[in-house]
C-alpha cells in the first residue's frame, strides 16, 4: 500500500514538472511574438522617415497588409502549438491513468 502512495506522488511530481514546462513555452512563445511585434514596428518607423509622402502611404499600406498577414501566421502558429501541448497533455494523463490503474489490479491481485 506505501508503494501505492510513493507511486502516485511520483506521478504528481511529474505532472507538475510538465505543466511548468508548458508555462514555461508558452512564456517563450509571448517573448518571441513581442519581439517579431517590436523589430516590424522599428522597420515601419524606419522606412516612413527615410522617404516622399507618397511612397510613405504606399508602403504603409503594404506594411499593414505584411503585418497583419504576420500577426495571422503567429496566431495559427500559436493555435497549433496550444493543440499540440494539449493533446500531448491528455495523452500523458490517459497514460498515467492507465498506470494508476494497472498498478492498483495487480497490487489488489497480491
Amino acid at each position: 500500500m506505501f508503494d501505492i502512495i510513493i507511486i502516485i506522488i511520483i506521478i504528481i511530481i511529474i505532472i507538475i514538472i510538465i505543466i511548468i514546462i508548458i508555462i514555461i513555452i508558452f512564456i517563450i512563445i509571448i517573448i518571441i511574438i513581442i519581439i517579431i511585434i517590436i523589430i516590424i514596428i522599428t522597420i515601419t518607423i524606419i522606412i516612413i522617415i527615410t522617404i516622399t509622402i507618397i511612397i510613405i502611404i504606399i508602403i504603409i499600406i503594404i506594411i499593414i497588409i505584411i503585418i497583419i498577414i504576420i500577426i495571422i501566421i503567429i496566431i495559427i502558429i500559436i493555435i497549433i502549438i496550444i493543440i499540440i501541448i494539449i493533446i500531448i497533455i491528455i495523452i500523458i494523463i490517459i497514460i498515467i491513468i492507465i498506470i494508476i490503474i494497472i498498478i492498483i489490479i495487480i497490487y489488489s491481485e497480491l
